[in-house]
């Protein structure tokens, strides 16, 4: 603001009578009225104090006496003691022994077969297809449902039985080439497994068995 913005009434009279010479009276009356409002007094300080916006201190909430740690402690479950803890190697000894693990129908060393003999006819009259997880055995009667096991890998595979065989001495059984991959003994052609007869509608080996190789 200019300083002539709020001197005394005599200056703005002074303005006036310029104005008025000049034959402008729309122009003064203008004036004088800014004039006015311009030197008008300010509020007392205590008047903007009244109006003043409150300070987030006033509204906020206490803080609590105990502390975010504190809280999380008194929260957290109780630690574990180590010689409280179970012996895990126990723990799963416990759980097969729960499952009841299947008496072994046969045990022995087990062979395969597959390209020479691949769509040729089995015993039973189907084509033998190599590919499919099928076994050759010299008693149990054909279709019937076979969980073989590797001793040594532990790996096991369910096979149906649609041959006869084998015919080499000292063997239990003789495996299609995918059966006899699914336990892993392609490379070595022979290994001992153990031999459960699976019951009719069952397609799986037993569970306990399953859990043993884990």
């Amino acid at each position: 603001m200019s300083a002539l913005a709020c001197q005394p009434a005599a200056t703005a009279n002074v303005y006036l009578k310029f104005s008025l010479r000049r034959s402008a009276w729309p122009a003064a009356s203008v004036l004088l009225a800014s004039l006015l409002s311009a030197c008008a007094p300010l509020p007392p300080a205590t008047e903007a104090a009244a109006v003043s916006v409150p300070s987030a201190t006033s509204t906020a909430p206490r803080a609590s006496g105990r502390t975010g740690s504190e809280a999380l402690a008194r929260m957290a479950p109780p630690a574990l003691r180590p010689d409280r803890l179970g012996d895990p190697a126990k723990a799963v000894q416990q759980s097969l022994y729960d499952l009841e693990l299947p008496e072994v129908d046969q045990q022995g060393i087990a062979s395969w077969y597959g390209p020479g003999f691949h769509g040729r006819k089995t015993a039973n009259g189907e084509r033998f297809n190599q590919y499919e997880l099928t076994a050759a055995h010299p008693t149990y009667e054909f279709g019937t449902q076979l969980c073989v096991r590797s001793k040594s890998t532990g790996q096991a595979v369910v096979v149906r039985v649609n041959d006869r065989g084998p015919f080499a001495k000292n063997r239990v059984i003789d495996l299609s080439k995918a059966a006899a991959e699914e336990i892993g003994m392609l490379g070595k052609g022979v290994k001992t497994v153990e031999i459960y007869k699976l019951d009719d509608g069952q397609d799986s080996c037993p569970e306990a068995l399953l859990a043993a190789n884990n």
